[in-house]
């Protein structure tokens, strides 16, 4: 997975299980109350495993419909890492599992390790990395690219590609999730 990915709120232990919690696309709305301070909003599109079947689809849902979905747990290691959750939710975009996590910060340090210096704010990611949309700007060198915001942005928003899978390629959380309402 490229490397901003292993820092997402909603699949930050996915890795300690079996199997693998894959995602389309993300976005962030970040709100800055202070230079450093603030709220943010992520929202993850059409999750899947990688597993079809057996114990690692289990591990899989196991993961994402108890643990990071409704364990106090999850909330406890989300503030260790500076990240107060006060929303967390799964829900259905007609057949696609989205989920959208909003929380606050003390350090915009904590959202995806974005910087703050010199009255800029910017996150670092690597040359593979897709970034769809943003309101920022791009910037590129040889060794990574840059999406910068100056200091008079209060809302600094960014969608990235996670996964490019097909449509029917991977399983479908979807029906799981149906199946727990």
């Amino acid at each position: 997975m490229k490397k901003i990915f292993s820092l997402i709120i909603f699949f930050l232990l996915a890795s300690v299980f079996n199997g693998c919690l894959i995602f389309h696309k993300m976005s962030y709305t970040i709100n800055l109350s202070g230079d450093t301070t603030g709220t943010a909003q992520v929202i993850v599109s059409d999750i899947r495993s990688d597993a079809s079947i057996g114990p690692n689809l289990d591990a899989d849902k196991k993961n994402l419909f108890e643990y990071i979905y409704k364990s106090p747990d999850f909330l406890s290691q989300m503030k260790d890492e500076g990240k107060i959750i006060t929303d967390r939710q799964l829900f259905l975009n007609g057949d696609t599992l989205m989920g959208k996590t909003d929380f606050s910060f003390g350090s915009i340090f904590n959202v995806e390790k974005i910087q703050y210096q010199d009255g800029f704010y910017y996150l670092t990611l690597s040359l593979d990395d897709s970034v769809l949309t943003t309101n920022g700007q791009i910037i590129y060198s040889k060794d990574h690219k840059r999406i910068l915001w100056d200091k008079s942005f209060k809302v600094l928003k960014f969608e990235m590609l996670g996964f490019p899978f097909k449509k029917n390629e991977y399983t479908s959380l979807s029906p799981f999730f149906r199946s727990l309402k």
